[in-house]
């Protein structure tokens, strides 16, 4: 029997995934099924790297997220070493912060309707509210190993589909995801771009400043940033700072968001209502593929304690 070159396989792979991503919408749960038990319940899963404090060495976390409607439920796993769980955010409320407006993100409000998650954000001491929602597109990972990722020393020019297998190097390239594995890409809406942390994302610093001095030391290779402050809040009485990483080699554009509310420093995340939507399709660039199904997670945890 004649054998078959993987590598000349790989293009086509990632040409037929390329295809299964035209009209990919909330009609495909039909072919990938739902994480969940039931329309208002869904579970996206995710692997993390941290510092052991106690052996100073890496270390790796699960992190499954279920939602449901009026819950959202975070459930960590330690896979190797013990990671710090003061960086999952698993509270239940957050401070949400825009351009003359403070409200709140709580988990009770959370809709849940197959793959699409709201969560409405409520202004502080009013009913109103605005709309902020994401959808999980899908994208089959079955038979997709680390080759499947093009690097580049241009990240506008690496192609394919981006895994924890290429995060997790250590397993080898030829593994690939079983059949069922799925790969889910957040698309989000907002009626309006804000800021959100909570109480654990406090920091040490003192001041703004202090903050940004050390946001944009962040980098060891010195890339280049640049330092946008904002004016926040109810009467945008709240000072915001955000420092954008740009593209370097093959890494991409990294922002860090910092937040001065009432006197304490805080990290934040942000919500560009603007921002174009995540790249679908591997022959256009790079599909970030590291949100997954239960069954791709299930694969990469077993791998990651067999070599790690």
């Amino acid at each position: 029997m004649k054998k078959i070159n993987k590598r000349l396989l790989a293009p086509l792979s990632l040409a037929l995934l390329t295809m299964t991503l035209v009209g990919c919408g909330d009609g495909e749960d039909a072919i990938f099924g739902s994480s969940g038990s039931s329309n208002n319940e869904f579970t996206v899963s995710s692997f993390d790297k941290g510092i052991d404090r106690q052996t100073n060495r890496e270390a790796v976390v699960r992190i499954d997220s279920r939602y449901r409607t009026g819950e959202r439920n975070i459930k960590s796993t330690n896979i190797v070493g013990n990671y710090n769980n003061q960086n999952i955010d698993d509270l239940e409320s957050s401070i949400v912060l825009g351009v003359q407006f403070e409200g709140t993100l709580e988990d009770k409000n959370i809709e849940v309707n197959n793959r699409t998650v709201k969560r409405p954000i409520y202004e502080k001491n009013s009913s109103k509210s605005f709309n902020y929602e994401t959808t999980y597109r899908t994208l089959s990972l079955s038979g997709i190993n680390a080759r499947d990722y093009i690097p580049s020393n241009n990240f506008g020019s690496s192609r394919g589909i981006l895994t924890d297998l290429n995060n997790y190097p250590k397993i080898p390239n030829t593994f690939s995801f079983p059949a069922g594995s799925v790969c889910y890409i957040p698309v989000t809406t907002s009626d309006r771009s804000f800021f959100t942390f909570n109480t654990k994302n406090k920091t040490s610093y003192r001041a703004l400043d202090e903050w940004t001095l050390n946001a944009v030391k962040r980098f060891s290779d010195n890339r280049p940033s640049r330092t946008t402050n904002f004016n926040v809040g109810s009467g945008n009485k709240q000072q915001a700072a955000q420092v954008k990483f740009f593209a370097v080699n093959n890494d991409p554009e990294y922002l860090s968001n910092g937040i001065d509310y009432d006197g304490s420093i805080y990290d934040a995340n942000f919500i560009d209502k603007d921002k174009p939507r995540p790249n679908e399709s591997s022959s256009r660039g790079v599909v970030d593929c590291t949100l997954v199904n239960d069954v791709a997670a299930n694969f990469l945890e077993a791998q990651i304690k067999r070599y790690y």
